[in-house]
């Protein structure tokens, strides 16, 4: 076990920001956190394909979230030493020479950006060849990346683009207004689509690419290395948050990044898997690689040689929550089914109910099968239904459908990093479940390490990623440093039947096909 923490140990203030809120943690070098806040931030869907926050909102819950945490652990204030930010990615911010935003945040959501990069690559073709070779990531087309979002405001909002020093990613927006220093690095950078990423965090801003996609060059951050010090918090903010002065703001992450610091499958055969609003498993490999195929590719790592695992198994505990708050715990015409807490029994109901959820299988497709299938048009349901079918076969199901998706993205992910994944690490909202923690297992055939507080994932692995560039960690030691509630072991006497599921789910894709009505027939925002 590691020593006990000092209460003279440094602490990092570690951010996590996300598309529904901003949440803060101060960390020391074992990854235990002495306080953590979390507050909500409103998102704006707009009838055009809009999506998005507003900055200065995003701003003041970071600082009401930052007081809060210090006022949970007041002696902790004077051992801040750093400051590191991580965020959603794929989402933009024009902001002025200091970081204050010009105009909103347009998140991955936001599709306005769609014909814009289509017309784009139907006049320069030869893009699709540079970002396969060069960055690793074509344009999706669908306006969801960043270059989309880039272009939309330089030829949709040209008011908005008169007014910008640059464009950034969230948690550069949020480093520059920490620091005063607009920045980027190649990391946060790669969803606008214009660096080399060959050489991992190496890499830099790719001639070809701005040449070919006609943005503002001017418009572009500085571009510093992954590990810089972008500059000390500012005096007016550590003034306001009663902090010393001094702090270092260390240059940003994005939330994968995060995720793969803070469930250690950095090192070993371990793989990091979140359940939070979707389903992502991550872990690190040596070389730019994609397999187009399935939707996996890489991205670069943060740290030296190495590039980070993308993959987006499509929406996970939103899935459950649409189930759970949106079909059994509801109120309408129909009667008041609701609960205070709808997932308070979630573990003594799926305890209750036999493996397999008596046949019924769920297809947690609500937004289209993401990796390895990479259907939008799929879409969700409950199949083999039967007189004998009762609520609690439908909450198992759910949990059991969000583990086939995983399961169905195995083979296919290791076949990219070319090892086997011995060891599955469970992280995000969902692994507060521990019946979802034993589906996994059994499902999966692996495994599973629960994380203590899984909700502080991200935080820890941004913290112990400040503590390397401090000095203070040797990141292959990370793994000794996770904080564990329990680990499962897969349960023999379920594995034919979940094989059988397993296969009956991957079929229900494959045959399902011409049933599926597309983005059109949900709603789909």
């Amino acid at each position: 076990m590691s020593a006990p923490p000092s209460s003279h140990s440094p602490l990092v203030l570690a951010i996590d920001l996300g598309s529904s809120g901003v949440r803060v943690a101060l960390v020391d070098a074992a990854g235990r956190a002495f306080g953590s806040a979390t507050e909500a931030v409103a998102m704006r869907l707009l009838p055009d394909g809009g999506a998005e926050e507003d900055p200065e909102e995003i701003w003041t819950a970071l600082g009401r979230s930052i007081l809060r945490a210090l006022a949970a652990a007041p002696d902790a204030r004077t051992r801040v030493a750093a400051i590191l930010c991580g965020s959603q990615y794929s989402s933009l911010v024009p902001v002025d020479t200091v970081g204050h935003p010009v105009g909103p945040l347009l998140l991955y959501l936001d599709t306005r950006g769609g014909p814009v990069t289509r017309e784009l690559t139907g006049r320069h073709p030869e893009l699709w060849k540079l970002w396969l070779e060069q960055h690793g990531m074509p344009s999706a087309g669908n306006g969801s990346d960043s270059l989309a979002h880039w272009l939309w405001f330089q030829t949709e909002r040209p008011e908005i683009h008169a007014k910008a020093h640059a464009y950034v990613e969230p948690m550069d927006y949020l480093t520059a207004r920490l620091s005063g220093r607009v920045t980027a690095n190649v990391c946060t950078a790669f969803p606008l689509l214009l660096t080399d990423n060959r050489r991992g965090s190496a890499g830099g801003w790719c001639d070809e690419i701005i040449e070919a996609s006609g943005v503002d060059r001017a418009k572009l951050p500085e571009l510093v290395a992954p590990d810089d010090v972008v500059g000390e918090l500012l005096p007016e903010h550590a003034a306001a948050w009663g902090l010393p002065r001094g702090i270092r703001v260390f240059s940003a992450i994005n939330d994968t990044q995060a995720l793969t610091f803070g469930t250690a499958s950095h090192v070993g055969d371990r793989l990091g898997v979140s359940i939070g609003t979707t389903l992502v498993p991550t872990t690190l490999v040596d070389t730019m690689r994609a397999d187009l195929g399935h939707f996996l590719l890489t991205q670069p790592a943060p740290i030296p040689d190495r590039h980070v695992l993308m993959a987006e198994g499509g929406l996970a505990g939103k899935a459950l929550e649409f189930v759970l708050e949106g079909l059994l715990c509801v109120r309408d015409e129909l009667g008041d089914h609701r609960r205070e807490d709808a997932f308070a029994a979630l573990d003594a109901v799926v305890e209750a109910t036999e493996p397999g959820a008596g046949g019924v299988l769920f297809l947690p497709w609500l937004a289209g099968a993401w990796a390895p299938a990479g259907d939008l048009t799929a879409r969700a349901g409950f199949l083999n239904l039967s007189l004998a079918t009762t609520r609690a076969h439908l909450v198992r199901a759910t949990l059991e459908g969000v583990a086939f998706q995983l399961r169905w993205m195995l083979p296919h992910v290791e076949a990219l990093t070319g090892r086997r994944h011995d060891e599955l690490v469970f992280a995000a909202g969902g692994a507060r479940s521990d019946a979802w923690a034993q589906v996994l297992a059994d499902v999966c055939n692996r495994p599973v390490r629960q994380l203590a507080d899984p909700t502080l994932t991200n935080c820890r692995g941004a913290a112990l990623l400040a503590f390397h560039r401090l000095g203070l960690l040797d990141l292959a030691t990370a793994g000794n440093r996770l904080a564990l509630r329990r680990r499962y072991e897969p349960r023999a006497e379920y594995r034919d039947r979940y094989d059988d599921l397993a296969g009956r789910f991957v079929l229900a894709h494959e045959r399902l096909g011409p049933v599926f009505s597309g983005p059109s027939g949900g709603n789909d925002g």
